[in-house]
């Protein structure tokens, strides 16, 4: 079939309808039609046609999944998902994630060190919370520990919690403040051994001299 025409889409410039004989068409990315040096006059067959479609649909998947990380560092599951929500087949979600691994743009190890430092930035949690999260983000078990495990403090991050949160409690008496803030920071998955001496140092600070 000869190529008659190739123009672009009308909502969609960075799309191209390459017009062929007998009124068919396809649809390609701009990209897909300048790499293969499309234009008007050639003539392709149905084996460069299957070709054609099938790079265009792993170009149309990648961007899609581009766009999806545009907002924020995603773990492999959530673009996998995200993919998959759209009805892209796993064979060709699989090759997205591998080119997508290749430009470092998914790290599941990266992300969990992202996830982190937002968590302890603007809302910090403990160890136990912070493994449920990353867990259902769908990183592995062995990233999990190495990121949670060994690089977190989690009674720094129970001190931060509890002198921010203890001026809430200011006006109480002793007891009725610690119930409260041992509840608050259980809550944010801080463990035992953490929260007691955070909340010494939260009731010390707001009872200075």
């Amino acid at each position: 079939m000869r190529i008659t025409s190739i123009q672009p889409l009308r909502f969609r410039p960075d799309r191209l309808r390459v017009q062929l004989e007998a009124r068919e068409s396809v649809e390609l990315a701009r990209l897909i039609v300048e790499e293969a040096g499309l234009r008007p006059g050639m003539v392709l067959d149905e084996l460069i046609l299957a070709d054609l479609r099938e790079r265009d649909a792993f170009q149309e998947t990648l961007e899609s999944a581009l766009r999806f990380l545009e907002t924020r560092p995603r773990s492999e599951r959530e673009v996998r998902s995200r993919l998959g929500q759209k009805g892209t087949p796993p064979t060709l979600v699989d090759r997205v994630l591998e080119r997508l691994r290749e430009l470092k743009l998914v790290d599941d190890g990266a992300f969990a060190e992202y996830w982190i430092e937002n968590r302890n930035r603007f809302r910090p949690k403990g160890a136990r919370a912070l493994k449920a999260e990353l867990r259902q983000k769908g990183l592995p078990q062995e990233i999990i520990a190495e990121q949670v495990d060994e690089g977190f403090d989690e009674e720094a991050g129970a001190r931060a919690v509890a002198l921010r949160q203890a001026r809430r409690y200011a006006a109480l008496d002793y007891p009725t403040f610690r119930q409260k803030l041992w509840a608050y920071l259980a809550r944010r998955g801080f463990d035992f051994d953490a929260i007691s001496p955070a909340i010494e140092e939260a009731w010390q600070s707001l009872n200075q001299p």
